[in-house]
């Protein structure tokens, strides 16, 4: 027991000066300096016997019970931290198997432990390239109860497992020599083993320099933004008495915030528009001093400035807002396949179609507005066809609205039978004047 012990603090002896060797030369505590919470639940396995690696045979001594641990953990460099940790535990009656012998009562396990941990990842290559993973290895002093008080010399290994760059999964083995193993029943060596979730506060800024501390190069001395944190030296290059730090031009001499002072220039209108150069945002082409200087905004280029414009994107006219005539000879098209029923307002099938192409279109100019008139034939009361001509606009505003089309950009309008296309006297020419009709507005 005592060669084990003594072999594993030489080894860790070792680790450690080589690890301090290479933090000394090539690491920086700046990419770390956080702390890291676990809770999670463990598992407790007495070997009853002095060699606590006797574990590998069975695995009838454990408790499983009322498992709880909470671990606080401060890294303060690449390399090492510190680690508290709070567990406990329970054996139960006529279950629980402590030193070979079935337990007559309920026996608890509370354990603190403080431990040193070397994070033996940061010297493996292969390892340290995969920032999801580190593995460590952990020793320390504790204290223990199970039937009375007792220390334990601590070692083992652990590993954490990054989901994000704040939450993962800590998996850790720790054996537990206990100091006074022949005096107390059942506070004899152990095996603990823990799973845990972890939460790591990376986002400190120890040095209130507004740079946190996994970007901050000095992360204890408050230093600038500019300067990765750390704090500039008070140079002054260029000799004119302005440090570099509040210089804005720190290589060439002047007074004026460190710069060279301007000289006075006479304000021009380049381009006539009584905006003089210095606020014209377009000094070379004739706009609006309301804009800057700047002519409004038009997009396709068709004379008609955008905010006038109901096809911004697409050339047009300015009898028709802006748009080509070709929209509403296609709107005129396509609302003459809209049908009706013979004395009612519902689409036949035929119009399903239609009325998708009749959404799309309209959706291409959103800045539009659309005229929506309804017409009937004139079988019947000529009161009864007004109605009927109002439902049938109704509807199809209502479809279009349904369908995602702005509300306000509709406006309807029933006529009856007043408007007809066609004459009346034959079946075709009442189902052509059953009808709405769908335009682009003009001004």
């Amino acid at each position: 027991m005592k060669k084990l012990t003594l072999l594993l603090f030489f080894l860790a002896a070792l680790s450690f000066s080589h690890a301090q060797s290479q933090d000394s030369s090539n690491d920086s505590i700046s990419n770390y300096n956080t702390l890291i919470l676990k809770f999670g639940a463990n598992l407790v396995d007495s070997s009853g016997e002095r060699n606590p690696f006797n574990f590998i045979s069975d695995f009838d001594e454990m408790a499983f019970s009322n498992n709880f641990n909470a671990e606080l953990e401060y890294r303060f460099s690449r390399r090492f931290s510190l680690a508290a940790v709070l567990s406990t535990n329970k054996w139960k009656k006529d279950k629980g198997n402590i030193d070979s012998e079935i337990i007559s009562e309920d026996f608890e396990y509370t354990a603190i432990d403080l431990d040193f941990k070397y994070y033996f990842s940061e010297d493996l290559s292969w390892i340290k390239r995969v920032d999801w993973l580190e593995l460590y290895l952990h020793a320390g002093l504790g204290g223990f109860i199970v039937d009375k008080s007792n220390v334990s010399f601590n070692g083992g290994l652990g590993s954490n497992f990054w989901f994000t760059d704040n939450f993962g999964l800590n998996l850790s083995g720790t054996a537990k020599w206990a100091s006074n193993h022949s005096e107390n029943r059942y506070n004899t060596n152990h095996f603990q083993y823990s799973a845990s979730l972890t939460y790591r506060f990376i986002d400190n800024d120890f040095d209130n320099d507004g740079v946190k501390n996994k970007l901050d190069d000095c992360p204890n001395v408050s230093g600038s933004p500019l300067n990765n944190g750390c704090p500039e030296e008070n140079l002054d290059r260029d000799g004119d008495g302005v440090t570099d730090s509040i210089d804005n031009c720190p290589d060439v001499y002047g007074t004026d915030y460190g710069c060279p002072l301007k000289e006075i220039e006479v304000d021009m209108d380049t381009d006539g528009d009584s905006v003089f150069d210095s606020a014209d945002a377009c000094p070379k082409i004739v706009g609006l001093p309301s804009n800057n200087g700047c002519p409004l905004p038009d997009k396709d280029n068709d004379g008609i400035v955008d905010a006038a414009d109901a096809c911004p994107s697409i050339p047009g006219i300015d009898s028709n807002n802006g748009c080509p005539f070709e929209a509403n000879e296609l709107m005129d098209l396509l609302s003459k396949h809209i049908y009706f029923s013979v004395g009612g307002y519902d689409f036949s099938q035929d119009s399903n179609a239609t009325l998708t192409k009749i959404i799309e279109f309209v959706k291409q100019y959103p800045q539009a507005r659309f005229k929506i008139s309804g017409h009937a034939d004139s079988y019947g009361p000529e009161e009864l066809n007004m109605a009927l001509s109002q439902n049938r606009v109704n509807a199809v505003r209502d479809y279009l609205i349904n369908n995602g089309v702005a509300s306000n950009s509709l406006t309807i309008t029933a006529f009856g039978e007043s408007m007809p296309l066609v004459t009346n006297s034959t079946r075709e020419g009442r189902s052509l004047n059953r009808r709405v009709e769908i335009v682009m507005a003009r001004n």
